[in-house]
Parts: structure tokens; sequence; C-alpha cells
């Protein structure tokens, strides 16, 4: 598996010319039209109309303020719903890998199982900075906002927040577990001299420092690739449950989100929010659903009976890691991101505009977490 080439980096063809800006801010109630970084293989030919209001409001800045989204067809699903729905054999490449199954079975050795947490661990390092990055590019309002919850730009820095905590915790609890089980956080490769990021590993840290210094990248590019990032690994965390014990409610929700019909009807949302369920007390950024519960912590609150004897890890898989990525925090805290991602999606017109662009970035990420498992076929 880790001989296996990355492709090469291509740019997306160009988009039309336009605002170029790569914040959330109250004059970006519009999708930014930009000619996106070379991180992403090429995207499919296509054209877009630019449909963006073109409503004069110099005269009047405060209006900007008051100006609320275009309203969202009700045939159009969620773009986070299309992506989900897109490239099914990739997703299922990426989310059903032999290594899960063993996982979920507790046969991974342990040298293994190092072999992978230490690449993970490099990972979720990168992961700082990429949330760090996708902060700055927000400005929130200067009106002052007294609830936050209806606010989707304080949402989204409350999300991010909680996600640099969420990674903080995530780290130090890679180190007390491999204490805990005697595993390794630095276990080089087969046949390598020293320990070193993998290719695919190089791919996401690439990735996640190109939001840092290439600010053309938007906000919602970044949104996609969070999105995408969480959803592929609670699926496949969710798939090694399988393997042990039934997933829980919350999780079957989670990873048996509806396929798009072909019946030209609106498929069931990918979230728990629909219109009925939006808010009538505003701020100037327009209606968002209201939905406070943030997550703070990852923790493994549902671990159920130990798996200790016949595990080749100790029992760490299925009694530490596979509960911590299957929790009904986790799965709440992928559903939050993909409710903001579809909002400032919505916002941005980008089903419309830039639909293109975002399954090229969810078929990159696709393939990247197809490589990030080891390979066990020699076991």
């Amino acid at each position: 598996m880790w001989n296996h080439s990355p492709p090469q980096h291509q740019s997306f063809q160009h988009l039309p010319s336009g605002n170029r800006s790569s914040v959330l801010s109250d004059s970006t109630s519009t999708s930014s039209h930009h000619s996106p970084s070379n991180t992403y293989p090429p995207a499919m030919a296509y054209s877009t109309q630019n449909t963006q209001n073109t409503q004069n409001t110099q005269h009047h800045p405060q209006y900007i303020h008051a100006m609320s989204p275009p309203p969202h067809p009700s045939h159009i699903p969620s773009l986070t719903t299309i992506l989900i729905n897109n490239s099914p054999g990739q997703l299922q490449a990426a989310t059903q890998h032999p290594f899960l199954r063993l996982a979920g079975l507790g046969q991974l050795p342990k040298h293994i199982l190092s072999r992978w947490l230490s690449q993970d661990r490099l990972y979720a390092q990168a992961y700082i900075g990429f949330i760090g990055s996708l902060i700055a590019r927000i400005i929130l309002p200067h009106p002052y906002v007294h609830d936050q919850s209806t606010s989707l730009r304080w949402r989204i820095v409350n999300m991010l927040s909680s996600a640099m905590t969420n990674i903080h915790r995530e780290l130090n609890f890679f180190s007390t577990t491999a204490r805990k089980y005697g595993l390794d956080l630095e276990m080089p490769a087969p046949n390598s001299p020293a320990f070193e990021a993998d290719s695919a590993t190089m791919q996401y840290i690439e990735l996640f420092r190109a939001f840092g210094s290439d600010p053309s990248m938007s906000l919602l590019e970044g949104m996609v690739v969070l999105w995408a990032t969480e959803t592929v690994y609670l699926r496949a965390w969710t798939y090694a449950a399988s393997f042990g014990t039934a997933p829980s409610t919350s999780e079957k929700h989670a990873i048996n989100k509806p396929i798009a019909n072909t019946n030209n009807e609106s498929p069931t949302p990918a979230t728990p929010f629909s219109a009925a369920s939006y808010s009538s007390n505003v701020d100037s950024e327009g209606p968002i659903p209201v939905h406070t519960d943030y997550p703070s912590s990852l923790s493994s609150s549902n671990r159920g009976s130990k798996h200790i004897g016949g595990d080749l890890d100790g029992g760490a898989l299925r009694n530490e890691f596979i509960p911590n990525w299957t929790s009904p925090e986790f799965v709440e805290f992928v559903r939050e991101i993909a409710d903001l991602t579809d909002l400032l999606a919505q916002r941005e017109d980008a089903v419309v505009r830039k639909l293109e662009v975002y399954k090229a970035v969810w078929r990159h990420i696709l393939d990247i977490e197809s490589r990030f498992w080891p390979s066990v076929d020699h076991l």
C-alpha cells in the first residue's frame, strides 16, 4: 500500500474571474471565484455562470449587514449530500479497508497498529495549523451578536475552536493509550532506518499547510476538506466497529446517509435541520438553523465490553480507539461540520457555481485516505 506512488498534483482549470476574497466577512455573502491552488488533481472541465447579485450598496454600507442569502431552491440537495453520493467506489475503498476489518476483530498486531498510529499522529499535528488557518479566514461581524447560535460566522468559529481543543486532547489520548498498551508512536516503515511521514501522510500535511500559505484557498474549500476528512474517519471506524459489537442508533444514522434518488425529488437531508427549523431570531447574516451543541471532547464514553484476551494489540483498538472514534460526541461533531459546510455553501451558491471544484476536493480526500491505511495483505 505504501509503495503506491501518489499522483502528481495539477491545478484546476481557471474559473471565471471575480472577487478573490477568501475570508468570511460582512461583504462575502457570495462565493469568491479564484483559481484554486495546485493542491488537488484537475477538476472536470465545466462552465459556470456568474449569478452574483450586483446590487450597488456602497452608498448604504450598513445594508451589507442586512442582506440575506438568496432563497435556496428546495429541489437542490445540499453540498455534502451531493458529495457523499459522489464516487461511491472511492468512498468504499477509503472506509472499508482490510486494515479496518482486522482492527474491528482485534487481529491487528501491535507493530501494525503502531505504524498507523505514528502516521495518524503526524496528521493530527498538521491538523492544528490547518484549523488555525481556517479560523484566520473568518472576519467576525462588527455588530454585537447577542446569541452566537444565530450567527453563521460565530458558529463556524465555535466549531473550529472545539476542533482545536479536541485535537490537543486527541494527541494526549494517543500518548496515554500508547503507554498503556505498549505502542510505539515513532514506528518506522518496514526496512526503513528512520521514522518519517509516508506518502499519503505527506499529502495530508501539504494540503493542510497550503491553507496557511495560499490565500486563494477559500474558507468553504477548507470546510469541505474538514468535513470530508472527519466524515471518512467516522465511517471507517464505524465499519471497524461493526465487526465487534453492533453500532448504536446514532452511529447507524451517521454512516447510512441516503443515496440520492433519480426521480428529481429532494433527498433526505444529510443533517437533522430542515427549512422549517430556521430561527426567526437572526442577526445580520440572515436566517440559519439554531444549534448550539458543540462537543468539547471526543471522550470514550461508550466503550462497552472489554476486549483483552484474544486481541493482538492487548485491547487498545476495541477498548480505547474505536469507541472514541464512534462515540455519540464524535457523531454529533461530524454532523455539525456538515451543517455549517452546507450553510456556507448555500450562502455562496456553491452547488450551482462551483460544484465540480468541491467534487474534486472530495475525490482527492478519498484517494489519500484509501492509501493512508497500512497494507495487511501479509497477515
